[in-house]
C-alpha cells in the first residue's frame, strides 16, 4: 500500500507541475500596448539669474558734478545673468531714486541715463535717457545665456556732496 500511495503522489506532483508549466508558458508570451503619446510645444522663455549690484561714484573727485557706475572713483557696473531659449527684446526701466543727501537736484537738462550693453554680436549697447528720448532697448539673437551689464551717469545742479546715493532700475526681456 505504501508503494501504490507514493506512486499515486508521485503521479499527482507530475500532473501539477505540468498545470503549472503550461499556465507559466502561457502567461510568459508579451503584449504590447498600444503607442503612448506625448506632445507640446515649447515657447521662447527668458530667466534672469540673480543680480549682481553696481556702486556709485563720483567721476573727477570734489568739486564735480557728475556720478557714474561705469568710470570715475569707485564706481562698478552692474550686471545680471539673462538665458534666453531664443531671441528676445532686452530693455531697460527708467531709473528710480532711492535716496541721495540732502539738497541734491538732478540736472534733468543734461542728466540721467541707464546703459545696458550685451553681445549682440555687432558689439551694441543702448541706452536711456532719463526724458525717455531713447526706448533703451535691443534685440538678442538666441538661444544665449549671457551677462547683461547696467550703467548709470547722473549730473547733478551743484557739486557731488558726501552721502549714500541710491538708485534702482529694472530688465525686462521679451521673447520674440
Amino acid at each position: 500500500m505504501n508503494n501504490q500511495l507514493r506512486n499515486s503522489l508521485m503521479v499527482s506532483a507530475l500532473a501539477i507541475c505540468g498545470v503549472v508549466a503550461g499556465n507559466s508558458a502561457a502567461l510568459a508570451a508579451p503584449v504590447d500596448s498600444p503607442d503612448i503619446p506625448f506632445s507640446g510645444t515649447i515657447t521662447n522663455m527668458c530667466t534672469f539669474g540673480a543680480p549682481n549690484a553696481g556702486t556709485i561714484g563720483d567721476v573727477n573727485g570734489p568739486g564735480d558734478t557728475i556720478i557714474a557706475s561705469y568710470r570715475g572713483n569707485g564706481g562698478t557696473t552692474a550686471s545680471v545673468n539673462l538665458a534666453c531659449n531664443g531671441n528676445a527684446q532686452v530693455a531697460v526701466s527708467d531709473f528710480q531714486q532711492v535716496s541721495v543727501p540732502t539738497g541734491m537736484t538732478l540736472n534733468t537738462a543734461n542728466s540721467g541715463w541707464w546703459l545696458i550693453r550685451a553681445n549682440d554680436g555687432n558689439g551694441q549697447f543702448v541706452y536711456r535717457r532719463m526724458s525717455g528720448s531713447t526706448d533703451g532697448s535691443m534685440t538678442l539673437t538666441g538661444p544665449f545665456s549671457q551677462n547683461i551689464n547696467v550703467d548709470i551717469d547722473l549730473t547733478y545742479t551743484t557739486a557731488v556732496k558726501p552721502g549714500t546715493y541710491s538708485y534702482t532700475t529694472k530688465l525686462t526681456a521679451t521673447p520674440q
